[in-house]
């Protein structure tokens, strides 16, 4: 089942939604994406039961400002070439929020969501962005949050786009050990980052495809 976070258009909060043949169905049920997995597989397939039966709201997809699927309460562990990186949650975003002008590169991959059926419960792509000295100023997470059961055993392509020109390419394994490995509880994330871009510039539009996982398409310092 593939989840997102939205920004509902009729309460100007953050709903949970079901991703159905390009419609957004907003879910009648209160309560965030990391509760459902939290409750395990049997209650996030009812809650999608729910919301596919009745929705409180249907969006076309291109039209919904998305949310970070999950908000992370604690730091963000991220593997880079074999190296534990420690992101703080605040840097957390969502696939239609604004990157920062100072970033001025990326690396691409994805991230497992921990849950009640394990530590990677769930998948969604993964962006970290890194300033010209290297550090990391933002993480974007989503647009789409991926339950395990939907997601292949096989090694996940991977690459990053700006206009026709690929600027990374290679492939995160969704079993991966450093995935599967952390700690199960509510919300956890880890985030698997194989692939690096060159430098990018302020306006570059930088189009990220991972795959199953799905993709997004985000402008370097945009303030939409």
């Amino acid at each position: 089942m593939r989840w997102v976070t939205y920004l509902s258009p009729s309460g100007g909060g953050e709903r949970v939604g079901v991703l159905d043949d390009g419609d957004v169905l907003g879910s009648p049920d209160p309560g965030s994406l990391a509760d459902l997995l939290e409750a395990g597989g049997e209650a996030l397939a009812a809650a999608g039961g729910r919301a596919s039966a009745a929705p409180i709201e249907i969006i076309v997809e291109p039209e919904a400002r998305m949310c970070a699927p999950v908000r992370p309460t604690a730091l963000v562990p991220a593997l880079v070439d074999g190296e534990v990186w420690e992101i703080h949650p605040e840097l957390v975003r969502g696939a239609d929020d604004a990157v920062l002008p100072a970033a001025r590169s990326a690396l691409v991959g994805l991230a497992a969501v921990s849950g009640g059926d394990g530590p990677a419960s769930a998948y969604t792509p993964a962006c970290l962005w890194l300033d010209a000295g290297g550090a990391a100023v933002q993480l974007t997470l989503g647009p789409v949050l991926t339950t395990a059961d939907e997601v292949p055993g096989a090694p996940l392509p991977l690459s990053a786009w700006v206009d026709d020109r690929e600027v990374g390419r290679g492939i995160a394994d969704p079993a991966h050990e450093w995935l599967v490995s952390g700690p199960s509880g509510t919300g956890g994330v880890r985030v698997l980052l194989p692939v690096a871009t060159p430098r990018l510039d302020e306006n570059d539009e930088l189009f990220v495809d991972a795959g199953v996982l799905g993709t997004f398409e985000v402008r370097v310092g945009s303030q939409v």
